[in-house]
């Protein structure tokens, strides 16, 4: 059974998970973990366009800010000095957690 994604997602919380991942709580009570890899490689700039290259350099996939933009966006600055601008709905989007990818009974792992 698939996820229900909230129409307009709202984010109850913000948090580092380690040194390569953001952690969202959502107010409808989800929580995704998003590697910093997957947001830059997702980030839907106009360069960009949700697909960035395959081999970047790691100041391409290291955070230099994390901003949350009122109720309606996240501002991603990169230490290359890319920046990044996700809606809340974009960002909810991108969530590959096994629920959101509707296999529940597996691991985060995949195992």
């Amino acid at each position: 059974m698939a996820l229900i994604k909230p129409k307009n997602p709202k984010i109850k919380g913000l948090n580092e998970v380690g040194r390569y991942a953001v952690g969202v709580q959502w107010m409808d009570g989800h929580d995704s973990i998003y590697p910093l890899d997957n947001l830059r490689r997702y980030c839907p700039c106009d360069e960009c366009n949700g697909n960035a290259a395959r081999d970047m350099p790691a100041d391409s996939r290291r955070m230099r800010q994390f901003t949350r933009m009122g109720e309606q966006a996240v501002f991603i600055g990169w230490a290359d000095g890319h920046e990044t601008l996700y809606t809340m709905r974009q960002l909810r989007d991108i969530c590959h957690c096994a629920y959101c990818v509707a296999e529940p009974e597996k691991p985060i792992t995949g195992g």
